[in-house]
């Protein structure tokens, strides 16, 4: 009995590892980069959770609450938890709030998030990300000493957006970086333009600007940036990515006012945004298991300070962890289908 076992093991494995490497070198061909750089796990399900820091604060000028031209408008939940799926094209993710920290006193709001995110790639080098994210209770902050002036519970901030963009080198990974369905054997680096958009929405009846109770802002921006990243492979288990996105764009707002129960809409004049992201990563990786820390830096400056408006910079910090599961055979059907039709 044993040397029949010991027989189809050394039947099955030679022949699993063909068939890898046949899928592997068929991947490369039909997507046309060289196997030398990049390893697809495009047999691999993989699951991710990490603790994060994209928390948004929101900066508003001209309220009346202090004589500063611009305050701060902070969640105080600062982390957050998130859940991930990726396989082949396809990435879903799911994010909130837990409650990490207790509450220490009144003057702290009860925040709560919420990120929904979808992403997937048209092309093997076309990518698109949408996203759905929710806030709501914030402190009001003074900016010179981040010191509490008062809590809104009920302010709520929405924002739905999506970004587009491109990766010009074939043998750049992106998904090494961003979602480890890939490794980059090689190192190797990418220009990659990209084109973002989105809308969001303040609502609240607390903030006053001027003499007028300013109930809503909405916001939309529309930022072009022409970025470039690389992937330094240091070993065979570790490698690090670092990413530079100057870009332009223009934001466009609304704010909705209420003075003596009378409606009041002011539209402000369209300002050009001028941004800059950083990323830096440094990843761990096995043949299933990985994980890394990542950081992120997003800076927008604004032509024009006039108006109340919704304004956003910030860095944040991810450390994750995740396992690569074989494919479950059903999943990898319909998957397989919807990749036959599309042509990806």
């Amino acid at each position: 009995m044993r040397n029949w076992l010991k027989f189809l093991i050394l039947i099955y494995y030679p022949v699993s590892l063909a068939q890898e490497k046949k899928g592997e070198i068929e991947h490369a061909l039909w997507h046309k980069y060289n196997r030398d750089y990049r390893l697809n796990y495009f047999d691999k399900m993989i699951l991710k959770v990490d603790i994060n820091s994209d928390v948004d604060n929101f900066y508003i000028p001209k309220l009346n609450y202090t004589n500063n031209k611009k305050s701060i408008f902070s969640p105080d939940e600062k982390l957050k938890l998130r859940f991930s799926f990726d396989y082949k094209f396809l990435g879903i993710s799911y994010s909130f709030s837990p409650d990490f920290i207790p509450e220490l006193n009144n003057q702290r709001a009860n925040t709560k998030t919420l990120d929904l995110s979808f992403k997937f790639f048209y092309s093997d080098r076309l990518r698109q990300e949408v996203i759905y994210k929710k806030v709501k209770g914030f402190t009001l902050r003074n900016p010179d000493n981040q010191n509490p002036i008062e809590v809104f519970d009920d302010l709520e901030i929405n924002t739905i957006g999506g970004k587009t963009f491109y990766i010009t080198n074939n043998n750049f990974s992106y998904r090494a970086y961003e979602s480890q369905t890939e490794r980059q054997i090689k190192s190797a680096g990418s220009f990659i333009p990209s084109l973002t958009y989105f809308i969001n929405n303040l609502y609240t009846n607390n903030p006053n600007s001027f003499e007028q109770n300013l109930e809503r802002i909405k916001s939309v921006d529309f930022i072009l940036q022409l970025g470039y990243m690389y992937n330094y492979v240091i070993n065979k288990t570790w490698f690090a990515t670092g990413g530079l996105h100057p870009g332009i764009g223009i934001h466009d707002s609304k704010n909705y006012y209420m003075n003596n129960n009378e409606s009041i809409i002011i539209d402000n004049k369209i300002k050009w945004n001028y941004n800059l992201d950083l990323n830096f990563s440094l990843g761990y990786n096995q043949e299933n298991f990985f994980s890394g820390i990542r950081v992120n830096y997003k800076n927008y400056q604004y032509d024009s300070k006039e108006a109340a408006d919704i304004m956003n910079s910030k860095i944040n910090a991810v450390f994750f962890i995740g396992y690569r599961f074989n494919e479950v055979k059903k999943v990898k059907r319909v998957f397989e289908k919807i990749e036959n039709k599309l042509g990806i």
